[in-house]
């Protein structure tokens, strides 16, 4: 029974054409073999379109999909047309609509993109995308469109589900601007369309427009509290943004009773508690409660919509936390292949690199991390940017990453989390080659700066709300450890301190949820160690011996390798710290329990070396280390501390052979090769007589091979560099005569200085600013380029403060050479600058006067020999005043006798009485530049007048043409003035005409009402008598019809007010004279005669009228005769003009006058002056509009 009330409602009647008609059951569509016949019976049928929708509506309810899009398509071709059939507009708009509508849909679940790099979520090959479901569902709604136009329906008709279309497509494909247009007309259509205020919600919400979203989802949920999707989750995410989370909750929570099975809700609803346990200010039981909610809302989410990016992004955070990486991976990649939301992509590609990072996969990570940052390259992704800078740091680019951090933290401006600023700080504090001391210096600075205020914020922390904001990294004691070394430098205090806070960290995790005393951390130890170490340095052995002794009895009874090792450091240290506070016997005795323990230990062994040396027990030192030397005779650094031991006493030549010796084992080490370098060149550099001076050749070249080996085991090895380049320009720097003479000498000595260069560019950043820039000065002078020998000379400079003699007369040599090869006196002047500076440190070096005076005596001779266009009369005095003291300089310094001299005292009298010379050419020189400056000077004061000359002219006509415009404005602005008060004039007294005329009208209506009630009319005569009427004479039909004219629309208009204004007149006037037919026909005459001489006199008033107005307004008239154009006069014009010509001759009493014509003489004849007023009327009228048009233009 129940099947028998069921079947209809799924069992449509498809009729044909003939009267054929065929039931179908829907249940039978999801046959294949039923459903692939369907499409073809419907258009051999030629079912209606109603039949094909319906039947795709039921595939589309079914999630038949293929079959959906093949029947609509199908029907599209069939209503296009063809065979014989006539397209149908109508059928084509509803299904194109559909189809679009189902493209629409199928773009939600369709990826926005398919990863081929995917190596978790992979898509099947073939899957369309959403751009290739939104392209379809364009090409229906514009196809529809088409359809719409062709079927001849406007715009107003177009169905609802085009429109809708259209504005789904505009929200599915980001262009809200092009879809509010169209929510706004189909509102304006339909004020309660549900879809249509939901559409305009979410453009409102897509605008930031909260509350006005907020009123629309309200209105939404009172017109239908019922509808689906359910207005409630738009409320929620109003009042979420509006920072009501609780009521955001609520109206989530009421959706979600309404459809359980609504991901959508659950989603909101898990992300708002797993943001809510992020909270610093709740308790940890809270937000432990809260984050297992939101994950078991996720979940749930995620079940029912696998293909949702938001809850596979969530997801893949959470399992990523929990070390589930593949599923994590996974749902990262899920959701950057299906979502079309921006910040989603980037959040997805950062989470997907950041796990591929933690599994270990660099260059996998690296792919997602750039992809990232491309999405969106304007705003800072932290996640990105800090698994970008690990995986530099893990592929060993620390200076790659620093640079990440440094870019970034820039665009952050300050405002990044705080994790990100402890790694940026960790990079900072690590020296990274090539970078220069000061650079160092800044970064370490800098990295302090951050990681103090961390440590602030930790040592500051009290409740569990600081602890949370901290977000575990209060926790890591490595981070103060790092602080620590940082300030190790700097102040031992602060470095002190960090160690303590990172020895509390640890210890607060060892005693957390113990019950009993865990045993001791050896990373703890190791660190107290450390903290010892810095008391040692800050010089508070007593302390350094304190955490010492307790460091070894906490593992006093630990056993193992590493507690073994450790109790060997910690003795150790003591030991040494016994050492520095003086107590050598402790430290002995500490140094010998070591060598108990460990008799292999160097260190000891070397300490109490050292210990009998100073005391002047070389014996017993040096026995100590033959027998470390024996125990271990391969060890660097023990062979190191031997090597000292002889250079300290002075055995240079056993040293030699030991460092020699030391090579055999280990040809790799640098350090090595810098004491070999070390001893040649000081054994060349002492020679003194005999073989030994003949090898010092020898041995500079035999230092430099060694320093040269030191540097290609080790390019930064900075000591390598200097001693290299140091022993070219003790020894090969200086060519050998007899190989190498005159023009060839210079380019040798360049090429060597060249080389040196190479060798101080290596170590620059690696050095003492000072000598190295010294040394490069050098090279630099030697192969001509004096520029960079200033520069490198000025760096030197600056630091020795300007202190230093040897640099700034080094500087005054490069400015001298530069200035004889420019001809340039600032230069030689800048040289002379340097020269007296040096004096004033070493006022006593007469090298220094001698030098002096000869960049004086210079000076001059370089002045004298410029063109006099090159150089001033100033310069020319200053250089005459140094040439005169160089001159005495010269003479004082020839007549010293004082003992050795820094110079040759028959040069300086020679350079005096040069000198004398070149005063002697000096007047000479002097008036020359004086007699051309005159003259350039005459020159330019006569260009300079005539520039004045032509300035005030171009000034005066502008002046003239300024004040032409004014007048020009002047006369304008009062010609205008005028205008206005004309016009003002005529709109009163038209005004006066308009009060006059409508009195004049009023007292004529009331004169025919007391008329029309007494029964008979006023004479116009002067005895007031009422006369007698007469009847009208009327022109038979024939005539009248002949004798009429033709009136225009005007004056038919007019004629036609006249008759409602005198309408009842009219009535009187014509019955009084069917009563009084007995009248005269010469009276009557009369009577007209005087209405014609009246209307004239009036016509000729009105003109003489114009004729005295017209003059003053031509102006305006013409204007706006321009503005209006041609202007035409009315027939009532025409008669008028005509009547003015013609007055005089035409009879009064004339038969062939118009119908009118006689109206208008009977109604004068009986009125008296009543025809003439009523044509006065017209004219004021007529008057009345041209003045006001005329007022009107001159406003425009």
């Amino acid at each position: 029974m129940a099947e028998t009330e069921t079947q209809p409602e799924r069992t449509i009647v498809i009729y044909g054409q003939g009267g054929i008609q065929t039931d179908l059951d829907l249940n039978s569509l999801a046959e294949d073999e039923i459903a692939a016949v369907i499409p073809d019976m419907l258009a051999d049928y030629s079912a209606e379109c109603r039949d094909w929708t319906l039947i795709a509506s039921e595939h589309w309810k079914q999630s038949r999909w293929n079959r959906a899009d093949e029947i609509l398509s199908r029907g599209i071709t069939f209503f296009a047309g063809g065979r014989g059939r006539h397209p149908d507009p109508v059928a084509l708009v509803n299904l194109h609509a559909m189809l679009a509508h189902l493209h629409l849909h199928l773009a939600r679940s369709a990826p926005k993109t398919i990863l081929s790099i995917s190596k978790y979520d992979k898509i099947p090959p073939g899957t369309k995308t959403k751009d290739f479901h939104h392209k379809e569902a364009a090409a229906n709604l514009n196809a529809a469109t088409d359809a719409l136009r062709a079927s001849g329906a406007g715009q107003e008709d177009e169905p609802v589900s085009l429109a809708m279309g259209r504005v789904i497509h505009y929200l599915a494909t980001g262009q809200p601007g092009h879809a509010h247009p169209l929510v706004e007309r189909l509102l304006q259509r339909q004020p309660n369309n549900l879809i249509a205020l939901t559409a305009q919600a979410r453009l409102q919400f897509a605008r930031r427009a909260h509350e006005a979203s907020l009123a629309t989802y309200q209105k939404l949920l009172s017109l239908n509290p019922e509808m689906t999707p359910d207005p409630r989750i738009g409320l929620g995410l109003c009042f979420w943004q509006l920072r009501d989370r609780e009521k955001a909750r609520i109206a989530w929570e009421r959706a979600l009773s309404r459809d359980p099975e609504s991901w959508v809700c659950l989603l909101l609803i898990g992300l708002a508690s797993l943001n809510l346990s992020r909270e610093p200010a709740l308790k940890q039981d809270e937000r432990v409660r809260l984050s297992a909610e939101g994950m078991d809302y996720v979940k749930r989410a995620f079940k029912l919509n696998v293909k949702s990016p938001a809850s596979a992004l969530a997801l893949a955070g959470i399992s990523g936390a929990g070390g589930q990486l593949d599923v994590a991976s996974k749902l990262a990649e899920r959701a950057i292949q299906y979502s079309d939301n921006k910040r989603h992509v980037v959040l997805a590609n950062a989470e997907r690199g950041r796990l591929g990072f933690i599994a270990g996969d660099v260059t996998d990570a690296g792919r997602y991390i750039a992809a990232a940052r491309a999405e969106d390259p304007t705003s800072v992704n932290i996640l990105a940017e800090l698994t970008l800078g690990q995986i530099a740091i893990k592929s060993g680019n620390l200076r790659e990453a620093l640079n990440f951090f440094e870019q970034t933290a820039k665009r952050l401006n300050g405002k990044g989390p705080i994790e990100y600023t402890v790694l940026h700080a960790c990079l900072l504090a690590y020296p990274h080659p090539g970078m220069s001391p000061d650079e160092i210096a800044r970064n370490r600075t800098i990295a302090r700066n951050m990681l103090g205020e961390v440590h602030n914020l930790v040592a500051s922390a009290q409740s569990d709300e600081d602890w949370a904001r901290l977000r575990g990294v209060g926790s890591d004691a490595d981070i103060f450890v790092d602080l620590a070394k940082l300030w190790q430098g700097e102040s031992l205090e602060k470095a002190i301190s960090a160690y303590q806070t990172a020895l509390q960290i640890k210890s607060d995790d060892e005693l957390d949820g113990a019950e009993t005393l865990p045993p001791p951390d050896l990373q703890t130890i190791r660190m107290s160690d450390n903290l010892g170490a810095l008391f040692q340095l800050q010089g508070n052995v007593e302390t350094a011996e304190r955490v010492y002794q307790e460091s070894l009895q906490k593992i006093a009874s630990e056993n193992g390798k590493e507690a073994e090792v450790l109790k060997t450091v910690l003795a150790y240290n003591l030991g040494r710290a016994y050492e520095e506070g003086g107590d050598n016997v402790k430290a002995a005795q500490w140094y010998r329990d070591v060598l108990r323990q460990h008799p292999e230990h160097m260190e000891s062994k070397a300490r109490l070396a050292l210990i009998a040396a100073a005391a002047g027990r070389n014996y017993d030192a040096h026995t100590l280390l033959k027998e470390s030397l024996k125990s271990d005779e391969t060890n660097l650094v023990l062979r190191s501390v031997y090597t000292n031991f002889l250079i300290n006493i002075g055995s240079y030549k056993e040293a030699l052979a030991f460092t020699s010796q030391t090579l055999k084992y280990d040809k790799s080490d640098a350090y090595t090769f810098c004491a070999l370098g070390w001893l040649h060149f000081t054994l060349g550099r002492d020679a003194k007589a005999g073989q030994e001076l003949a090898d010092r050749h020898k041995q500079y070249l035999r230092s430099a091979e060694a320093y040269e080996r030191a540097l290609h085991i080790d390019p930064g090895c900075a000591q390598a560099a200097q001693g290299l380049a140091i022993a070219l320009v003790e020894d090969s720097l200086a060519p050998p005569k007899s190989n190498i003479n005159g023009a060839d000498e210079g380019k040798y000595r360049a090429r060597l200085a060249g080389q040196a260069l190479g060798f101080f560019s290596r170590i620059k950043d690696s050095l003492a600013d000072g000598p190295v820039n010294i040394n490069m000065g050098h090279c630099y002078f030697i192969r001509g380029e004096e520029e960079k020998a200033i520069e490198s000379y000025g760096t030197a400079s600056n630091y020795y403060k300007g202190r230093n003699v040897s640099v700034l007369l080094y500087l005054a040599r490069a400015w001298y050479a530069q200035a004889n090869k420019e001809s340039n006196f600032s230069a030689m002047t800048k040289a002379l600058g340097y020269c007296q500076q040096a004096m004033h440190i070493q006022p006593s070096d007469r090298a220094i006067l001698y030098n002096i005076a000869m960049i004086q005596q210079k000076a001059a001779e370089m002045l004298f020999s410029l063109e006099v266009s090159k150089r001033t009369s100033e310069e020319l005095e200053v250089a005459l005043k140094q040439a005169q003291q160089a001159a005495n300089t010269f003479r004082a310094l020839a007549e010293d006798k004082s003992g050795a001299l820094p110079y040759d005292a028959d040069l300086a009298d020679q350079r005096a009485r040069y000198g004398d010379g070149l005063l002697r050419r000096a007047p000479g020189e002097l008036e020359k530049q004086k007699s051309y400056e005159g003259e350039t000077q005459a020159r330019v004061e006569e260009a300079r007048k005539m520039r004045a000359a032509e300035q005030e002219r171009i000034a005066a006509a502008e002046a003239a043409r300024r004040a032409e415009i004014e007048a020009k404005a002047a006369a304008l602005a009062e010609e205008r003035r005028k205008a206005r008060e004309e016009a003002q004039a005529w709109q009163e007294e038209l005004n006066a005409r308009a009060a006059e005329e409508e009195a004049r009208k009023a007292a004529n209506v009331e004169k025919r009402k007391k008329r029309k009630e007494q029964g008979t009319i006023d004479s116009a005569d002067e005895d007031g008598q009422p006369k007698e009427k007469k009847p009208r004479k009327r022109a038979s039909k024939k005539e009248g019809k002949k004798g009429r004219k033709v009136r225009s629309k005007s004056e038919i208009e007019s004629s036609e007010d006249e008759r409602d204004l005198g309408g009842v007149e009219d009535d009187d006037d014509e019955g009084e004279a069917r009563m009084s037919g007995e009248e005269d026909e010469d009276e009557g005459q009369r009577q007209a005669r005087k209405a014609k001489s009246t209307l004239a006199m009036l016509k000729a008033k009105r003109k003489s009228k114009r004729a005295i107005e017209d003059p003053d307004d031509d102006e305006g008239i013409n204007l706006g005769a321009a503005k209006k154009g041609k202007q035409f006069k009315s027939k009532a014009y025409i008669s008028d003009s005509d009547d003015e010509d013609g007055d005089d001759n035409t009879p009064a009493g004339d038969g062939n006058g118009t119908e009118d014509e006689d109206e208008a003489a009977d109604e004068s004849a009986a009125n008296g002056d009543g025809g003439a007023k009523s044509d006065a009327e017209a004219q004021a009228e007529t008057e009345a509009g041209d003045d006001q048009q005329m007022e009107v233009d001159e406003d425009e």
